[in-house]
């Protein structure tokens, strides 16, 4: 990620950022990277009956960026606005829930010229926009159809792998796992009729139910919230030890509720779960909300569907380990374009580290490796990734020595002001 840092000079820093600015006829970029992860998906993942497609936004944060072409916004963990782009990306489950394969990656950004909101879309065509300068390039964006926004660019990602993977084998069966903010009546439809998937996403608190009291003054529907509403079916069952953020709690009781919900004259599932201590208190602030297309008609398959988004906690571990490990948000590169790709890049690295991960622990030159690191006897991405740094860093201080030819005496001098004792 770091180009700059890593170029010995700036005539190597043009050659390598050459490599991804589009200024040669053959360019690494963004689309063919995605097109190189839907490939590498489908030839390993077309064979199963059913697989899962866990997809979710990810920020990356620039807030100390001001330089940096099509700089947008996005938040910070506090849900502060900050500078920043967006990442969209996907990876797959195996039908044992198992295997992570990462398929699909979009970068984007609010900043960009053909960035328009639904709202703005809206507005444009009610002649609401009073700019004549972005008039000029939401038309431009219509014109070219190329216009996107968060809602397309996420139907066009989805449908990328769907049909890829109905392609090779027309009989798969796929599941889309989303968390909150793609719970609209849009996605629902679009999964159900254009895709003709299966999905479960986690639903807003705000979301109205199908059910209502009558205001007896103005005889008006008022509509109960989703989160407030009365469930049809009810059970419960006990988890002895359950993990949550890091602290551990005993003897969880597990409500879960499920019912019928009808949007547009087409009928959901809607799952509702509530995690309880064991002094009767609940864990979560709120319960949670899940809407499916999968029909639930049993405690079986209810639990089936809450554990089904649990699997989105995978996603949320890749983008960890792109950002702690390899450095997502570190890049050195100010052009919109080589952002993008370098990003892209990224992602398509971090899709090799979970390619190799069942080698990890195979091989004794990766454990030694990871045993430099300090593991204490752990194989994983972070620890071999450490290992292979020291060997980097190792390396370069051999050469540097050699380069200019420094002797055992001035090595120890110079280890000396790190704090190193070495006696020679």
């Amino acid at each position: 990620m770091r180009l700059w840092t890593f170029s010995d000079d700036k005539k190597e820093f043009d050659r390598n950022k050459n490599l991804i600015n589009g200024n040669l006829k053959t360019v690494l970029d963004d689309k063919k990277i995605s097109e190189a992860l839907i490939k590498n998906s489908v030839e390993k993942l077309a064979g199963n009956k059913r697989v899962y497609i866990l997809s979710d936004h990810s920020d990356i944060r620039k807030q100390y960026s001001t330089a940096l072409e099509n700089l947008g916004k996005v938040r910070d963990l506090n849900g502060n606005i900050i500078n920043g782009n967006t990442v969209l990306g996907s990876v797959i489950l195996d039908e044992s829930k198992q295997d992570i394969t990462l398929s699909n990656i979009t970068v984007f950004s609010n900043r960009e010229k053909n960035f328009v909101t639904v709202k703005e879309l809206k507005d444009y065509e009610d002649n609401k926009i009073e700019d004549d300068t972005r008039i000029a390039e939401i038309k431009a964006a219509i014109d070219d159809d190329n216009y996107i926004n968060m809602r397309n660019t996420l139907e066009k990602h989805l449908q990328d792998q769907s049909t890829a993977l109905k392609k090779k084998n027309p009989n798969i069966s796929i599941c889309h796992v989303h968390d909150r903010g793609e719970d609209s009546i849009e996605y629902l439809e679009f999964i159900k009729d254009t895709l003709g998937d299966d999905t479960v996403v986690r639903a807003k608190k705000s979301r109205n139910s199908t059910q209502y009291n009558i205001n007896p003054t103005t005889k008006r529907k008022n509509y109960i919230k989703l989160i407030d509403s009365k469930f049809e079916n009810k059970s419960e069952y006990h988890i002895d030890k359950l993990t949550l953020k890091g602290k551990l709690y005993q003897q969880v009781k597990v409500s879960i509720q499920w019912d019928k919900l009808i949007l547009n004259n087409y009928d959901y599932s809607v799952v509702k779960i509530t995690l309880f201590k064991r002094d009767g208190t609940t864990i979560y602030k709120e319960p949670m909300l899940l809407i499916t297309t999968i029909n639930v008609t049993s405690k079986v398959i209810a639990k089936e569907i809450y554990h089904t988004y649990l699997l989105r906690v995978k996603i949320e571990g890749v983008f960890k380990f792109l950002k702690d490990v390899l450095g997502w948000e570190e890049f050195q590169v100010r052009d919109w374009e080589s952002i993008k790709n370098i990003i892209a890049i990224c992602f398509f690295i971090g899709g090799y580290f979970y390619e190799i991960k069942s080698e990890l622990t195979k091989n004794e030159t990766i454990i030694m490796i990871c045993d430099l690191a300090k593991s204490k006897g752990k194989i994983t991405h972070y620890f071999f990734l450490e290992g292979m740094r020291a060997l980097l860093t190792a390396l370069r201080v051999d050469l540097f020595r050699k380069e200019r030819n420094i002797s055992d005496e001035l090595y120890a001098k110079m280890q000396a002001y790190a704090g190193i004792g070495v006696e020679f």
